[in-house]
């Protein structure tokens, strides 16, 4: 695979034409999407999978013709569902836009990632202690049906990052403001239920669940915005949250989706790097040593098992269902964005490099978007979904190509 290395490290061009390839697909189809969940989030996608997740095996008939349409059909999902915003994609979209202009120069992508801000603070939930986002559909789960605008915290952290960087890159203080408002809903709407010596943080304002990635978004959002403003609230907290995912890793460095529902044990890749990017920006916030080493610990049972063996991103490490998934890019967005994330305090290379040359030579096609799925026998989903995961593919790419301007600057 050094090949591979060496062709990204030495193509910039490679890399940049990838990247114009793709904002110019963006211009022409705009910010609107179909999405992974189109089918399940229908009348009867809902019904299917409520029954499903109550009766197990015994209504697998139900939802059976939905995972075909979503592995076989996936482009009938637009005679279903309209296209739609998402937040955590525009979030993912102005990040990527900004690394642009940090790169290029190019005022268009500072004016792309100013007028997403702009459309951001238009979409978010009212009636919160500040700004938070969630999904446009209603969206089943096994803890029950969390309705359409239910704010996240899983997407609201991805909007406080967005605007962070925003404020750093314009010195604009509208942007701070909007991201220290956004840490208030984080603080204040998203409950903590104790679970050991630490505390988890709850999904939803209104939910009980003990699921990790939540607790590791939180943490890190909080910190950083204990770092930002200096509230030692914000800080307490995200130290609380932290500990919990500290706790839930397993004696091998895993950590599984959930703490408390053994029905949601699987380790996967995408829930993984959530987990492993916000205990690594928690830790950089507030200095813990402690939560650096579980990092090192889950990134080497990250590399070991959620890789395949020729260097792609494996989907599950474990998981009690059958998996006729081999390849997904939202897998290859976030093991980018992680390999970049953990470059200065871990030996991460060549992964950033060969994940790079694989989304564009392997999975980007002829009009610049990629391709989102590939399952097992080679059939390739290419329907594009913003938020799952062409704007988190977008990101990783634009601040792959400024770390390499970084290193090698122009002359």
């Amino acid at each position: 695979m050094s090949a591979v290395r060496a062709t990204v490290r030495l193509d910039r061009a490679r890399i940049e034409g990838g990247l114009e390839a793709f904002v110019q697909w963006l211009r022409r189809t705009g910010y609107a999407s179909q999405d992974q969940y189109d089918f399940w989030a229908t009348d009867y996608g809902i019904w299917a999978k409520a029954r499903f997740y109550r009766h197990g095996t015994l209504a697998a008939p139900l939802v059976a013709p939905l995972l075909a349409l979503d592995w076989f059909w996936p482009g009938l999902r637009r005679r279903v569902a309209p296209p739609r915003r998402f937040a955590i994609g525009d979030a993912h979209y102005l990040m990527g836009f900004a690394a642009r202009y940090r790169t290029t120069g190019d005022q268009r992508a500072l004016d792309a990632a100013i007028a997403l801000a702009a459309t951001l603070l238009e979409s978010s939930v009212p009636g919160f202690a500040g700004p938070c986002w969630g999904y446009p559909f209603d969206w089943q789960t096994r803890r029950g049906l969390v309705p359409r605008g239910t704010p996240l915290i899983t997407t609201t952290p991805y909007v406080f990052d967005a605007f962070l960087e925003l404020y750093e890159l314009t010195g604009v203080a509208r942007y701070r403001e909007v991201a220290v408002s956004i840490a208030g809903f984080a603080a204040i709407d998203i409950r903590d239920l104790a679970v050991g010596n630490g505390f988890a943080a709850t999904y939803t304002p209104f939910d009980a669940s003990a699921v990790i990635n939540a607790s590791a978004y939180r943490a890190a959002c909080l910190a950083r915005a204990a770092a930002l403003t200096g509230d030692d609230r914000y800080r307490q907290l995200a130290r609380g949250n932290a500990q919990f995912v500290v706790e839930q890793q397993r004696a091998d460095g895993a950590w599984p989706y959930s703490a408390h529902d053994l029905r949601d044990g699987f380790i996967d890749h995408i829930h993984t790097c959530f987990v492993l990017k916000g205990l690594y920006r928690t830790s950089l916030a507030l200095g813990d040593g402690a939560l650096l080493r579980a990092v090192e610990r889950g990134y080497e049972f990250y590399r070991r098992h959620l890789f395949h063996r020729d260097g792609r991103p494996r989907p599950f490490a474990e998981t009690a269902k059958p998996q006729i998934v081999w390849l997904e890019l939202y897998d290859y967005a976030e093991a980018l964005n992680l390999a970049l994330l953990l470059r200065a305090a871990l030996p991460t290379e060549p992964t950033a490099d060969e994940l790079a040359g694989r989304l564009l030579d392997e999975l980007q096609m002829r009009d610049g978007a990629f391709v989102t799925r590939v399952l097992r026998g080679g059939l390739r989903n290419r329907v594009p979904y913003h938020r799952w995961a062409q704007a988190q593919a977008f990101c990783a790419l634009s601040r792959y190509a400024e770390a390499l301007t970084i290193e090698t600057p122009r002359r």
